[in-house]
């Protein structure tokens, strides 16, 4: 089955408007383990229509620029998590979730730089 990039994205953005609804509909019943099975299948689905795509769908630039583009989103992000944490840090004396909510910008933060260097020495190295 071939489809052209006009009815992949049709169908992309059907899809994500189902999974909009769906997501809202699980956090009204508050069931929280469909959302995460149907983002999975819905991967899968668009993975799959992806490949089934017959024209070029994105070149050397287009993977230049969202690299450069994920790589300032990890800087801008990392720079202001740890701004907001020390922040909260020094109110924690006010509310004590303060201290929560900087320890989780803190580990979250360490947690994105450990992947992303996790990820750059598997590409190293292949």
């Amino acid at each position: 089955m071939q489809i052209t990039l006009k009815q992949y994205n049709v169908i992309r953005l059907i899809l994500v408007i189902l999974l909009a609804f769906m997501f809202s509909q699980a956090i009204i019943f508050k069931n929280f383990f469909i959302p995460v099975i149907l983002l999975v299948a819905t991967s899968l689905l668009l993975n799959y229509l992806r490949k089934q795509v017959k024209e070029i769908i994105a070149d050397e630039r287009d993977y230049d620029l969202a690299r450069r583009a994920a790589f300032i989103a990890m800087q801008i992000y990392s720079w202001i998590a740890v701004v907001l944490m020390f922040l909260f840090y020094a109110l924690s004396d006010t509310n004590s979730y303060y201290y929560s909510v900087a320890m989780t910008l803190a580990f979250s933060t360490c947690g994105l730089m450990l992947l992303q260097s996790f990820i750059f020495r598997f590409l190293v190295k292949k």
